[in-house]
């Protein structure tokens, strides 16, 4: 019996391989496409965004709206303010207004502190410890920025 062996051919590179390969493809010409549709392409061009996001200064937690230089201490509670909802009026000193994780924080608050952090009786807050300036608070913008490049295009060709 015998047996032909078959010619040996030298392997390809990688290098080699991928020229190859990248000398036979195709570019697919750009289109829009709703977000929805965009899973596994590419961007061809930078994304910018329309708006901040969010687009307003919001709470990051359930708890009370205040102004850090009230803390510590014990203050009364004026207001309740519902997620995405503004306040009816401004903070003052002296006073905090309870807040949902959404909500809008009021003007003259400078931080949220969540529920667990203080101690509630009769429409009272008790903040044990001082709360730093921009604590629990999404500032507009934090997430995305209008008119900023938020997603670079892919490089190629």
């Amino acid at each position: 019996m015998s047996v032909m062996k078959a010619p040996v051919r030298d392997l390809l590179s990688i290098e080699e391989a991928q020229e190859l390969v990248l000398e036979r493809v195709v570019r697919l010409p750009d289109e829009t496409v709703p977000v929805e549709a965009a899973v596994g392409r590419v961007l061809t061009e930078p994304a910018t965004a329309a708006i901040d996001l969010p687009t307003f200064d919001s709470s990051a937690m359930d708890g009370f709206a205040l102004r850090t230089e009230d803390t510590p201490g014990t203050l009364p509670v004026r207001f309740r303010i519902a997620a995405g909802s503004p306040a009816k009026r401004t903070l003052e000193p002296g006073e905090a207004m309870g807040i949902a994780t959404g909500a809008v924080v009021p003007d003259g608050a400078d931080a949220v502190i969540p529920l667990e952090y203080v101690v509630e009786h009769d429409n009272t807050i008790e903040v044990p410890e001082a709360v730093s300036r921009g604590a629990s608070i999404r500032a507009i913008g934090g997430d995305l920025r209008r008119r900023r490049t938020n997603l670079r295009a892919t490089q190629g060709e």
